[in-house]
């Protein structure tokens, strides 16, 4: 039903977009070379909370309706970049607002990191800074890596699918129709987001899906497999398999941002589907290998789910390191042959 109320609802959201001058220009740190609507989130927003209100049952809803009060938030806050770009800070105030609501009112937050890096329970103070950053961190996450056709929409569903399948086996019935509402609509917007993209989600889409994918993934860690007493061998394993692009992705281009001495903050082309293009493959193509790639760590995470969450971490960062020297390794050798050839 999301599917089909956003599916739906696209057309109309393309020409409005249009018509209002919502839209993202080609410039030099954009992958993209046309002007393009770029307000898709709204329709994955609005048909996600609609379907989810309609089949959440009401005994959860107590909780629910503060996650539903913090994503408006978040919302709103990408709406506004998206309409008129605002400053970082600006940002970063509305989505503290919006995490301080799902932490101190939905009552969703880490209080164990069971056992990664040797950390256990957390006391009070500190599970409040530590989840408050980690929001902070993935929500921006999935906004940097919307840099390529259907990248964060491909990522998101893949999170989102493998999380509401999870809660629909123990019986937690609230956070799978989250789950799978915002799947069904992301998918119905992907279909207009493969190339060639005919809308962009913006920061209306990569910000609220960010803020769910969090949601789901503290959740899922914090509790998500107390219901049927089922569990996996380390639930922070599965997690960092099920987050491991947009994580890594995002931490590597912030350091070397600090390391060239710039902002960490400043937009650039460094991102992995950058280099990924300047190795000459095509959106669909990179985004086709980024996905894969976080898939087999997902596999990875399943079959390793036992290891200690530091070491799996550990091991997962280098196999990272290796496949992203790999890209350079390529764009090297692409310059090489575009010098020998030259005339």
């Amino acid at each position: 039903m999301a599917f089909l109320v956003c599916y739906l609802a696209m057309p109309s959201i393309i020409r409005i977009a249009i018509r209002r001058g919502i839209v993202d220009a080609p410039c030099d740190r954009k992958a993209h070379h046309k002007v393009t609507p770029s307000f898709g989130g709204v329709g994955i927003f609005l048909s996600t909370v609609l379907i989810s209100l309609l089949f959440i049952p009401s005994e959860n809803m107590d909780q629910i309706r503060y996650v539903f009060a913090a994503l408006t938030i978040i919302f709103l806050v990408g709406a506004r970049d998206d309409l008129d770009p605002i400053t970082p800070a600006a940002k970063l105030i509305g989505q503290l607002m919006g995490v301080s609501l799902i932490i101190f009112c939905a009552g969703i937050k880490l209080t164990s990191l069971h056992g990664l890096f040797g950390i256990f329970e957390l006391s009070e103070g500190a599970s409040y800074v530590i989840t408050t950053l980690l929001f902070i961190f993935l929500i921006n996450s999935f906004n940097l890596i919307d840099g390529i056709d259907a990248l964060c929409a491909s990522i998101s569903i893949l999170v989102l699918a493998v999380l509401g399948t999870w809660f629909f086996y123990i019986g937690d019935t609230a956070f799978a129709v989250l789950s799978m509402t915002t799947a069904g609509a992301t998918l119905a917007f992907l279909r207009y987001n493969i190339s060639p993209s005919k809308i962009f989600m913006g920061d209306t889409g990569s910000l609220v899906l960010g803020a769910m994918c969090s949601v789901l993934v503290i959740h899922f860690v914090e509790g998500g497999a107390i219901a049927s007493g089922a569990s996996f061998g380390s639930l922070v394993t599965i997690a960092i398999g099920l987050l491991i692009l947009p994580a890594f992705d995002t931490t590597r281009v912030f350091c070397q941002r600090v390391i060239n001495g710039k902002s960490p903050f400043q937009p650039d082309k460094n991102h992995i589907h950058h280099l990924l293009l300047q190795v000459g493959l095509s959106h669909m193509q990179a985004t086709g290998i980024l996905l894969v790639t976080n898939t087999g760590f997902l596999v990875l995470a399943l079959r390793l789910q036992d290891v200690n969450p530091t070491v799996f971490l550990f091991i997962a960062l280098a196999i990272a390191l290796v496949l992203t020297q790999c890209i350079h390794l390529s764009i090297y050798l692409k310059g090489k042959d575009v010098l020998r050839t030259e005339p």
